[in-house]
């Protein structure tokens, strides 16, 4: 325990005898983890959207006016079949009239002339979440298409392809962003570490010379990497949560034909340790990225 608080001692002052650099150094890794915090944050809430949109994605058959029974159960049959599907519900004519005024509001009123009914009797399907992408609706959509008694097949194709290669292509931007930041994180490390090295050099060969391990001599200089990671990911995380509080709370997704308001989330808690965790992890690979090069012991 002693030997512990000699290696966190000679860590703080270390840092105490470079406090310009260090500040620098915890600045910049809060600037990085700040960036780092606002590219979770929109994965976060994008992953949220995709869940909540995929809950309430449907496809519609629509059915011939002139079906019978027969075709009916063939249809349902089929979807209730499809291992995608979660649910199908039989929708009436005279039920998608009601819905149909309903969503008119007051203007439902432009129906009473109609005197028959227009409005086709359909199947609505939801699906399993591992069913919701855009190839096997597409695939289930062209299944029912060519059965005798259906009418026409919806699903918002147009959009739902838009919408999906959206989420994949800020995946793959966030991958790469969010890995050139961290890249330049380690490197900030790993020069702060070095000019402590060379800061330090006498002193290292003096403790050479009095029989002090390689080890001996690394770990203050993992510590202080340590250190300088975790207090640096600390602000960038409480930054990234100021951010939240006070520039987006009133921001929203848009979410299909509706508009339904999605607020944002912060981070889960997971999300926060797992910051923490990186800006410690940081501050090693900087460290040994910075001794592995100017400390050859």
């Amino acid at each position: 325990m002693a030997r512990i608080f000699y290696f966190l001692r000679r860590a703080l002052t270390n840092m105490g005898r470079s406090l310009s650099v260090s500040g620098v150094t915890i600045g910049t890794v809060a600037v990085v983890f700040l960036f780092l915090g606002v590219f979770a944050l929109a994965g976060h809430n994008l992953v949220l959207l995709t869940e909540r949109l995929g809950k309430s994605l449907q496809l519609v058959v629509f059915l011939d006016d002139d079906i019978d029974l027969g075709q009916q159960e063939v249809v349902r049959s089929k979807l209730e079949s499809a291992a995608i599907v979660s649910e199908v519900i039989f929708v009436n004519r005279a039920q998608a009239l009601t819905r149909f005024k309903q969503r008119l509001g007051p203007e439902a009123s432009i129906l009473e002339g109609l005197g028959e009914n227009p409005m086709p009797a359909s199947f609505e399907v939801t699906f399993v979440a591992g069913g919701r992408n855009p190839e096997a609706i597409a695939d289930l959509a062209q299944q029912m298409v060519n059965l005798a008694g259906v009418e026409e097949v919806q699903y918002g194709q147009a959009w739902l392809d838009r919408f999906f290669n959206f989420v994949q292509t800020a995946r793959l931007l966030g991958l790469i962003v969010g890995s050139l930041i961290l890249l330049a994180a380690i490197v900030i490390v790993s020069n702060t570490i070095r000019l402590s090295v060379y800061a330090r050099r006498e002193e290292i060969h003096i403790l050479k010379l009095v029989g002090a391990t390689d080890r001996f001599i690394k770990i203050p200089f993992y510590i202080e990497g340590v250190l300088l990671g975790l207090v640096g990911s600390g602000l960038g995380t409480v930054f990234t949560w100021f951010v939240f509080v006070f520039l987006v709370p009133q921001l929203i997704f848009p979410a299909g034909v509706a508009q339904s308001e999605i607020g944002l989330e912060f981070l889960p808690s997971k999300g926060v340790v797992i910051m923490a965790l990186g800006g410690a992890g940081l501050g090693v690979l900087g460290t040994l990225a910075s001794l592995w090069r100017h400390l050859k012991i």
